[in-house]
């Protein structure tokens, strides 16, 4: 798995599920947090095909160069900008002209887009429909780890890395067909 693939997926909204759900919760305004055990670890990927897996990391490479240009751009914009002005844009909300601005300078409607593209390519990789509701998207993804879990049991370890995992924590035999 390339990076570019890894960073489109953990990316995607099928991610940002998942982690909402398996993820924990902190302080007084119960914002998510983030638990690796809980969320990446059990995180079923998908099983995309070579091509599948190039278009996905084209996306998220092409995503990652798009944020970093525009925040090295624009001293004044952080991530969370832009990605407030991304969800603004979503909701159908009203940017006044400074905003608009500011969306424009930080590139909103492009990660929008690539955002949009990745989520299809990811939704592809998995096999199921783009527009899939919250719910489904965990309900889905609990489904598929239960049979990786399955799996694992068996024998078939489908290792994320096969070159630094298999050789330190199976045999690489085991790595999936």
């Amino acid at each position: 798995m390339s990076d570019g693939l890894s960073l489109g997926v953990l990316s995607s909204r099928f991610h940002v599920e998942w982690s909402i759900r398996a993820g924990g919760w902190l302080g007084f305004g119960n914002d998510s947090v983030y638990v690796k055990s809980r969320v990446f670890d059990p995180f079923p990927f998908p099983d995309a095909t070579p091509a599948l897996a190039n278009r996905i990391a084209a996306i998220a490479d092409e995503l990652d160069a798009q944020r970093k240009d525009a925040l090295n751009e624009n001293p004044d914009m952080t991530l969370t900008n832009v990605y407030n002005f991304v969800e603004a844009m979503r909701a159908g909300r009203e940017l006044t002209p400074v905003d608009r601005d500011a969306a424009m300078r930080g590139r909103a409607g492009i990660v929008r887009k690539l955002h949009d593209d990745l989520d299809a390519a990811v939704a592809e990789a998995y096999g199921w429909p783009a527009d899939l509701p919250p719910a489904e998207i965990v309900s889905l993804l609990v489904a598929l780890n239960a049979a990786r879990a399955a799996e694992e049991a068996a024998g078939h370890v489908r290792w994320l890395r096969p070159d630094f995992q298999a050789g330190r924590f199976g045999k690489p035999s085991s790595a999936a067909p």
